[in-house]
């Protein structure tokens, strides 16, 4: 693909970079909540500025970007070294199968306040037992009246104690094949029903939940897509689940990449060939994953949807993280392994890239099948 820009993509890019550079994010505060409540308060500005959910349609509060400005802005947000947005899974996920499978009033109540960052929405589909194949989830839904009591268990809920809504597959027909018995509904957090445990990590950051759901009410006006349909409409979130933050995350990676390499400069660590080559090596790799996520953004293009492509992207990103991390604590020293440095919390953070968003072993066997064309796993 052409990898220049077109004249309106640069007015796009060029317009962007000068209301970042006029509205900085600040600094980031310290603290769970008062990071949330920073990035939340970022995307008002965002929204504010018309820069919320650029992708999204102008009907439904967007831009109407393209593929490409999408791209650019997610690699722009990064370069300003601004957060993402807190309601990046409303943004990126709940949006954008809202208004696929909503209805008219759906769209209209649901919409709006995701772009505003109004309501918070979370994913609620893995399970202890139902990771990586959702189809086996055991949550069960069952009719009461004019709606739907719901109870089960749900794991890696990102931003659970954040939430409003929560994108919850249930199980509502157990004696069917277990694709088609699945339903989709939003169900609101903010009930006794719905308790939320945090999963601290080793950051002492807590970005996953469990959900517990022990007789949660949801009417039947929250039942997204129909009954039975659940499959098809969690197909249409995953597909979007990676949508542009491939390019956020590879900037990101260059940021970390070329301040390790001022660092190693400065202690005289780059004299030594073995950190001269390992620096070398990463940097080939950050080109790759750049020019791998524009590879994907290519076969949207000419097919219409996300290819399998997406999966190399995540994890050659996660490879790649985890050893620029390794190698920093190599070269910084001590500081990388210093609680409240910088560097700590990057080696300790990236410990957990190839698990979140697809485990590597699981997007190991989608690119060998699907990309590769080898035969299926057993």
């Amino acid at each position: 693909m052409d990898l220049s820009y077109t004249e309106r993509e640069r007015a796009f890019r060029d317009e962007l970079r000068e209301w970042l550079a006029a509205n900085p994010p600040g600094e980031r505060p310290q603290g769970e909540e008062a990071d949330y409540a920073w990035r939340r308060d970022w995307q008002r500005r965002l929204h504010e500025g018309g820069w919320a959910g650029v992708h999204w349609p102008v009907e439904y509060g967007g831009r109407g970007a393209s593929l490409m400005e999408t791209a650019i802005f997610f690699e722009e947000l990064g370069r300003a070294r601004a957060p993402l947005p807190a309601n990046v899974l409303g943004l990126l996920l709940g949006g954008p199968t809202l208004m696929v499978w909503g209805t008219e009033e759906q769209k209209d109540r649901y919409l709006p306040p995701i772009l505003s960052a109004q309501e918070i929405w979370c994913q609620g589909f893995s399970e202890p037992d139902a990771g990586s194949d959702l189809a086996a989830l055991k949550t069960r839904a069952r009719r009461d009246g004019d709606g739907w009591v719901v109870s089960g268990q749900k794991v890696w809920t990102s931003g659970a104690q954040f939430s409003k809504w929560c994108m919850l597959v249930a199980r509502t027909d157990p004696d069917v094949p277990k694709h088609k018995g699945l339903t989709y509904f939003l169900m609101d957090m903010e009930q006794e029903a719905v308790q939320v445990r945090p999963l601290v990590q080793i950051t002492g950051e807590a970005d996953f939940n469990e959900l517990f759901v022990e007789e949660a009410r949801i009417p039947d006006e929250n039942v997204i897509g129909g009954v039975g349909n659940g499959w098809k409409v969690a197909l249409t979130t995953l597909m979007n689940e990676r949508a542009g933050l491939g390019f956020f995350l590879q900037v990101r990676l260059r940021q970390l990449l070329d301040e390790l390499v001022e660092q190693a400069a400065a202690s005289g660590a780059l004299d030594d060939p073995r950190v001269a080559d390992r620096l070398g090596d990463l940097h080939v790799r950050t080109e790759i994953l750049r020019l791998t996520a524009y590879r994907g953004l290519s076969a949207i293009e000419q097919y219409g949807q996300p290819g399998p492509e997406g999966s190399l992207v995540k994890w050659l990103w996660s490879d790649t993280n985890q050893m620029l991390t390794q190698l920093a604590a190599d070269v910084v020293g001590p500081e990388a392994l210093t609680a409240g440095r910088p560097w700590a919390y990057e080696l300790l953070r990236a410990r957990g890239n190839s698990i979140e968003g697809g485990t590597t072993e699981i997007l190991k066997n989608i690119v060998a099948e699907r990309v590769l064309g080898l035969p299926r796993a057993r």
